[in-house]
């Protein structure tokens, strides 16, 4: 049974400050540690949970990230894009490569 992990990649330069936030709690709640493939997809609701209703602060408004900006999923990716479709950052499962 594969092992796999979940993997980040900020495409926007320079990173918003709202990213790292994200990126941060992302961090924090998932150590990188081998996950199976039922626990991987479980955590990845859990990112798309958490992307949806992310508060975030700009010009003193708080904004949801759910709502300014588009959250796109497939099966192992999450990706946020901007809503001039331009990609912030991705979340995807990867599978881990054993010693062989």
């Amino acid at each position: 049974m594969g092992q796999y992990r979940i993997e980040r990649k900020f495409i926007k330069k320079p990173i918003p400050k709202y990213a790292l936030e994200v990126s941060g709690y992302y961090h924090n709640r998932f150590p990188i540690k081998s996950l199976t493939k039922e626990e991987a997809k479980e955590e990845m609701d859990i990112i798309e949970r958490y992307l949806n209703n992310f508060v975030y602060i700009v010009r003193n408004s708080k904004n949801i990230l759910g709502v300014t900006h588009k959250i796109e999923r497939t099966d192992n990716r999450i990706t946020v894009y901007t809503l001039y479709d331009t990609p912030i950052i991705t979340f995807w499962i990867e599978e881990e490569k054993g010693d062989e």
